[in-house]
């Protein structure tokens, strides 16, 4: 796939200075906001419910990325602010506190939602006020149709891109036998078709569908074969961790789960024995020299630390920041475009660039096992992320590609 981009923007510098790259720039431009002096980001939070570790997370790496960049002269000279609701992964009232982000705070852009339920919902709704959404996670692949121009992933990808690298990783191991837990409703059965139309040529699946709300796995284990390599949990992104534990409990020993991309101190936390061989899927790179730092200067300022979704919400506030400037004005319509036509250097492993219908282009999933050890950032830690795997670029999805998948 091809993809026309502009010009490239680097934003290590800014990074490293805290965002000092960003007052520098002297653009001109008339914010909303609250006032005249403010520029308004609107957060559509999970911060309560079954997606609040998300939201949390989330909130924590784009307040921090705001007070960066008024520390350091704000956008386009004025300052940043964040508001923030609870939805409660509503999608109802996820959609009326959006409007009321527009409406009434004249807000630049919104970000925040988690369920894909919440993500269909704000998408129509950013694409009829012509504002920019950028998800936090909402990895449904019906979010994007190709007409989409207002909305953009951040965290969470479609099925179809988070099973490629796991196709990757069972061709580079050799793997025989690969099991799948199934959660019955959209995302389970788009990634049960895409395993099974993209896993290699004589590697024996066997998939097992349960509930959506099912916490009991053990039935569904004890139809998977005795000898799997691999366990892919990724199918049932609320039972990962019961998966995982279980699977031990009825005998089963893959070599690696791989699970859904939860923030990964929920899966420390929720797992029996998180270093044994439980992989946690990110798009984040914690290995980098541009996230250490900015790990470090949070773990400074807020005593508290910085990981993978802590990075979604950070990349998220830059991005739009970085648009407005790139843009010249706080337009909404005119941000979108900046944010559809930049390379935007930060805490991935390589610039983020955007399809036309606002999928992320050309990135690349890394797939991380835990130790029990500290992070070189956060010393107080009692366990640090460690690379298993790191994807070949990926395209970003398109629909056209895989006829395999509901449209």
């Amino acid at each position: 796939m091809t993809h026309e981009h502009g010009r490239t923007l680097d934003r290590r510098s800014v990074l490293r200075a805290g965002g000092a790259g960003l007052a520098a720039t002297g653009l001109a431009g008339c914010l909303g906001g609250g006032d005249d002096d403010t520029l308004t980001i609107g957060a559509l939070q999970p911060l309560s419910g079954g997606f609040a570790a998300w939201g949390q997370a989330h909130e924590a790496g784009l307040e921090f990325a705001v007070e960066e960049l008024n520390d350091n002269g704000g956008v386009l000279g004025r300052d940043v602010e964040v508001e923030t609701t609870d939805t409660g992964s509503d999608a109802g009232e996820a959609d009326t506190v959006f409007r009321q982000f527009v409406e009434r705070d004249g807000a630049l852009a919104i970000t925040g939602p988690v369920s894909s339920d919440v993500g269909l919902r704000t998408r129509r709704t950013a694409e009829e006020l012509e504002v920019p959404l950028v998800l936090h996670m909402a990895g449904s692949h019906t979010i994007l149709p190709k007409d989409t121009r207002y909305t953009f992933r951040m965290g969470s990808q479609p099925a179809v891109t988070d099973v490629l690298p796991q196709i990757e990783l069972i061709e580079e191991r050799g793997y025989d036998t690969v099991g799948a837990i199934i959660g019955d409703y959209e995302w389970g059965n788009t990634l049960e078709a895409s395993l099974e139309a993209l896993i290699p040529d004589g590697v024996e699946l066997e998939t097992a569908t349960a509930p959506v709300n099912e916490d009991d796995f053990t039935p569904f284990l004890r139809d998977l074969p005795d000898d799997l390599d691999m366990l892919v949990a990724t199918g049932h992104p609320p039972g990962s961790i019961a998966i995982d534990n279980q699977a031990r409990d009825v005998g089963l020993d893959p070599e690696i789960t791989t699970g859904a991309g939860l923030p990964p101190g929920v899966l420390e936390s929720g797992l029996d024995d998180a270093t044994d061989g439980f992989l946690h899927l990110h798009s984040s790179d914690p290995y980098g020299e541009a996230f250490r730092e900015v790990a470090e200067r949070f773990a400074d300022a807020e005593g508290d630390r910085f990981d993978t979704h802590e990075a979604y919400g950070y990349v998220t506030g830059m991005l739009i920041a970085e648009a407005a400037e790139t843009a010249g004005e706080a337009d909404p319509v005119a941000v979108a475009d900046a944010i559809r036509d930049v390379e935007f250097d930060t805490l991935f492993p390589d610039p983020i660039r955007y399809t036309e219908w606002g999928e992320i282009d050309g990135f690349r999933h890394t797939l991380s096992a835990f130790e029990a050890d500290a992070p070189d950032y956060y010393p107080d830690g009692d366990w640090r992320l460690v690379e298993e795997y790191r994807s070949s670029p990926l395209d970003g999805f398109d629909p056209d590609e895989y006829d395999f998948v509901q449209q």
